[in-house]
């Protein structure tokens, strides 16, 4: 008889039911003292039958609160699965307990709702049980904080009229992060928008995480991608800081205003502003230096039968000058790809070595654009004859840049000599007072 019933919470068989409850009153009894797995509710609540949860609710409300081996009410599964008459049905005979009751992974049917993102279901335990969705999980976080974590951002939105703005801007997890620090990890634009649209995130959306980390701030230690460079650019713009600025503005404003001021140089917060329009510059000098290895000037003999593109026109009296365009214009790509991979890297633009990295590629590619563009001008001139000013121009730009390449690597290695110095005066130090080095 037992698998019987089973069988009919399978299709929701009510009459089946019925019968079965005319022929033997006690077999719910049975079932709920017997069975070890799902009981004939959570079956029914799993497939959405309405009126077969009724009827093992009206005969038996002591089932509401019967566990699988997931140790999982049938709350739990109709939650999961959106079946919001059922849930209303179950919330009526359920106690405040049974709905923060964890399965055995600590999840409440609100954190199932949430997290497969069934709107009725939350919209129907905000009505019965406003002050439960508010509470705290076993792992000390907040039904928002699982919301983002899933990516769910309708649900989030929802769940958000539960607490006001001043709450919103100081909710934190474990870590001390805040919302606008979670979303800005888990790269969800949407997220970010709707948070800084909240006067009272944008008032603390400098707080730093129990790491001493800001929004800003965390970007740096995940991978690089276009959803981190868009989020990157609405904080920028929202004006959050890195930490080591706030700390400074906090402590000397004075000193602040000076650190923005050289903040605003060329090695600074511009290069991180600017980041996406240098890696578009990149793009754009690697695919210009790509399309004229192809099409090289003079064009090519299209009737060639040394190779399927035809040769180019320019080996035809001599290969040389052709080698060496090529190889100039090989150069340039490789660096611009090399400048595009550092920068789409995501490695901070203010680390000294990455500077002066960039500036070296950057003015490498300037020299011998240079060079290509004087070289080719004087091919397609008779008898390789150039105008003396843009002989001197070309030359003085090539000289200017080769100036600035030699102060860069000079800087450069007077930064290392200082570091190495600084770690030297450190060590003998600490050699000299064991006792404070301990």
């Amino acid at each position: 008889m037992d698998k019987i019933l089973f069988k009919a919470s399978l299709t929701g068989n009510v009459q089946v039911l019925n019968e079965l409850l005319a022929q033997d009153e006690l077999i719910l009894d049975r079932v709920s003292l017997i069975r070890v797995s799902e009981t004939p509710l959570h079956i029914a609540a799993l497939r959405g039958h309405n009126d077969f949860a009724k009827i093992l609710l009206h005969k038996k409300p002591t089932l509401a609160m019967s566990l699988d081996s997931s140790r999982q009410t049938p709350l739990h599964l109709a939650a999961a699965a959106g079946h919001v008459e059922i849930a209303r049905e179950l919330l009526h005979v359920t106690s405040a307990e049974g709905c923060r009751f964890c399965d055995k992974d600590g999840r409440t049917p609100l954190y199932l709702a949430a997290k497969n993102e069934q709107l009725e279901i939350i919209k129907l335990l905000i009505e019965t049980k406003p002050d439960f969705c508010k509470e705290l999980q076993e792992n000390g976080e907040t039904i928002l904080h699982t919301c983002i974590f899933y990516n769910r951002f309708e649900a989030f939105k929802l769940l958000c009229q539960l607490w006001n703005e001043d709450e919103l801007a100081i909710l934190k997890d474990r870590n001390g992060n805040t919302l606008l620090h979670l979303a800005a990890v888990h790269k969800q634009v949407q997220t970010v928008k709707y948070l800084l649209q909240k006067s009272s995130i944008r008032t603390n959306k400098n707080v730093v995480n129990k790491h001493g980390f800001t929004a800003l701030d965390v970007l740096d230690h995940y991978p690089r991608d276009f959803d981190a460079l868009g989020i990157r650019t609405l904080l920028l713009e929202a004006n959050v800081q890195r930490a080591k600025h706030v700390k400074s503005f906090q402590t000397d404003e004075s000193a602040s205003s000076q650190n923005v001021t050289s903040n605003n140089k060329p090695n600074g917060n511009w290069l991180e502003k600017q980041r996406g329009i240098l890696i578009l510059a990149t793009i754009v000098v690697a695919t210009t230096s790509f399309y004229s290895g192809l099409h090289p000037p003079g064009g090519t003999f299209t009737d060639s039968k040394d190779g399927p593109l035809g040769n180019a026109v320019k080996t035809e009296p001599d290969v040389g000058p052709f080698s060496d365009f090529v190889i100039q214009n090989t150069i340039i790509m490789v660096l611009s790809l090399m400048i595009f991979v550092v920068l789409l890297s995501g490695i901070p633009l203010r680390n000294t070595f990455c500077l002066w990295v960039l500036n070296l590629a950057t003015l490498c590619i300037m020299f011998f654009v240079a060079v290509t563009y004087l070289v080719e001008i004087a091919n397609m001139s008779p008898d390789t004859w150039v105008n003396g000013l843009t002989v001197i121009m070309c030359f003085a730009w090539m000289l200017l840049c080769l100036l600035f390449a030699f102060i860069h690597t000079i800087f450069f290695i007077t930064w290392v000599v200082k570091k190495l110095l600084k770690a030297r005066t450190r060590t003998q130090m600490r050699n000299n007072n064991p006792i404070n080095g301990v």
